[in-house]
């Protein structure tokens, strides 16, 4: 019976020790092979050994006459796919842009309430970041007539830059003709959208000589003589006698 026990355990050490070297002797032979010539893997692939017990047995005779049945094991490679599974490598890109249209979406959110601040309406289209960030920027810029640039303007030289520089047009430069040209006009203040022009007659002129860009919250920015390019309301008394229209031209 000792003889046996001696056989079996002798048999299993053999078994366990081919199966430790099994995976180096793998590593050693792609080594070899790429030392001769270098490959460029696009996945990093690893190896396992695959351990099958057959339901026959080896039978094998002890040096008394007596038979030891052992077990009999089959050992193959399988290759393992890459260190990440596909699922899981489109899942991190989606849960990457989600984090990065998530945080995208809070600075514009902060960077709304404090343009919301400055120019003292409610800002909530995302859209038309772009006229309220131009329109801050303005902002204490000097009045002078025929002024174009951002040392001094005038109302119509405001508006002009404006939509060209946020909608791309080019208007023209007397706010009679621009009132006279504009693609859609607006006869109600109610219907104004932020991006309109608003146009009026001052110092009891008949025809229009003042322009400006609506913003929101029946408020509009522009250039006045005497304060340069600030928010005014359009519920002002001066300006609610001077209003004449607005015009639509994006």
């Amino acid at each position: 019976m000792s003889t046996q026990r001696r056989l079996l355990k002798t048999s299993l050490i053999l078994m366990f020790t081919s199966l430790a070297f099994l995976p180096m002797a793998s590593m050693s032979q792609n080594s070899g092979k790429s030392g001769k010539k270098k490959t460029k893997t696009s996945a990093v692939t690893t190896k396992t050994v695959k351990v099958e017990q057959s339901h026959n047995n080896i039978e094998v005779a002890t040096p008394d006459g007596n038979v030891v049945a052992l077990p009999q094991v089959k050992q193959t490679l399988e290759d393992q796919s890459s260190l990440f599974k596909t699922n899981d490598l489109f899942a991190d890109a989606d849960l990457s842009k989600a984090f990065d249209a998530v945080q995208k979406h809070m600075i514009e959110v902060k960077e709304m309430q404090e343009l919301s601040s400055v120019l003292g309406v409610t800002i909530d289209d995302v859209s038309m970041l772009p006229l309220f960030r131009e329109a801050a920027d303005w902002l204490g810029t000097r009045y002078r007539r025929g002024g174009m640039s951002r040392k001094a303007v005038d109302c119509s030289g405001f508006t002009n830059l404006i939509y060209k520089n946020v909608f791309g047009e080019q208007l023209d430069r007397v706010s009679t003709t621009i009132a006279k040209n504009v693609k859609e006009s607006i006869t109600s203040k109610e219907d104004l959208l932020p991006g309109d022009m608003v146009f009026f007659s001052t110092f009891k002129k008949k025809y229009i000589n003042h322009v400006g860009v609506y913003l929101g919250d029946g408020k509009f920015i522009h250039a006045s003589i005497k304060k340069g390019v600030i928010v005014s309301s359009l519920m002002e008394g001066y300006y609610s006698t001077a209003w004449r229209k607005g015009g639509r031209n994006f």
